[in-house]
């Protein structure tokens, strides 16, 4: 029975470390997705980060059980104003963004276009 609680022990810091982890890994793929988001709708990524604000347990598409984070990201299209963005991930699959839309290309030089 003694013995039972060290090994209880070494496996509850062992899950302690592995969410750690698993919670960075997210953070970063997040702070990439909103960094790319903001550089294609041409608007200013504000603080440079995400914040986790929810994490809760969801299926992702194979449907097995997964956690879903979410992380909030500001961003500015003028520099005068905060707008807040938000990235879904599932496990490590992007489930939803919600941001600046992407940029109107802007088109020169159609014929008859003068």
């Amino acid at each position: 029975m003694d013995a039972l609680l060290p090994l209880a022990l070494l496996i509850a810091a062992a899950g302690v470390v592995w969410n750690f982890i698993a919670d960075r890994r997210a953070a970063e793929q997040a702070t990439a997705l909103a960094r790319r988001a903001c550089e294609e709708a041409g608007v200013l990524w504000l603080d440079q980060n995400v914040q986790v604000v929810r994490k809760r347990l969801a299926r992702d598409s194979r449907g097995m059980l997964s956690w879903r984070r979410d992380f909030d990201f500001e961003f500015s299209s003028t520099g005068d104003e905060r707008q807040l963005g938000r990235v879904s991930l599932v496990g490590r699959e992007p489930v939803g963004l919600i941001g600046p839309p992407p940029r109107v290309p802007t088109v020169f030089g159609f014929p008859g276009s003068r």
